[in-house]
């Protein structure tokens, strides 16, 4: 087993499951350790999956830059003061309340932070990206919602997330960072994303 990246641990094949079960486990009972989820994702993350997605962001102009340029976004790499300053309205202005790359997603489907809004963003997530942690946690997630708000996920959300997942531009292959000062329903027109009522 060689090492894909400097920090890369090679793990056997039971070593992966049992890591994948464990680290699952722990990040579903407990959404807020990053580090379990991070290791859910890597461990669940097939090698046919990951080309899948490679191949579906070199389809996309925006998407062949990415994988070319490796962009980040983060506290080094954009001006949070800039951002707020944009127009109300814009992905700048709405990308500066929020912490995370994940968030872009809560933002054009216009889902909150709470649980439903989570569990919704996963579903999208799953189904566009096929990624197994992402339709686990979905899963999973739904589950622990509230009757009255399961009944909604599976009469209402369901139905219109899987439509938007399906009929979307690839998330994964737009590129953010160029889209701040852009009005937010103009980027959810590009992405072809109608929001939820």
């Amino acid at each position: 087993m060689s090492k894909l990246y400097p920090s890369h641990i090679p793990l056997s094949p039971v070593s992966k499951i049992l890591m994948g079960i464990g680290s699952a486990a722990t990040a579903i009972t407990d959404p807020r350790r990053g580090d379990m989820v991070a290791a859910m994702g890597e461990t669940t993350a097939l090698t046919p999956i990951l080309e899948n997605l490679r191949q579906r962001m070199g389809s996309d102009v925006a998407g062949r830059k990415l994988l070319k340029e490796k962009p980040r976004i983060t506290n080094q790499t954009i001006d949070r003061k800039t951002l707020a300053s944009f127009p109300r309205g814009t992905l700048g202005r709405k990308y500066s309340e929020y912490r995370e790359t994940h968030d872009f997603t809560h933002i054009v489907l216009e889902q909150n932070t709470n649980m439903i809004g989570e569990v919704t963003v996963k579903y999208f997530e799953g189904i566009q990206f096929g990624l197994p942690m992402c339709v686990t946690g979905a899963i999973f997630g739904g589950a622990r919602l509230l009757t009255k708000h399961r009944q909604e996920l599976l009469d209402k959300r369901l139905p219109w997330v899987i439509e938007q997942a399906k009929s979307s531009r690839f998330f994964l292959a737009y590129d953010w960072e160029n889209h701040f000062d852009k009005q937010l329903e103009d980027i959810q027109r590009e992405l072809n994303v109608v929001p939820y009522e």
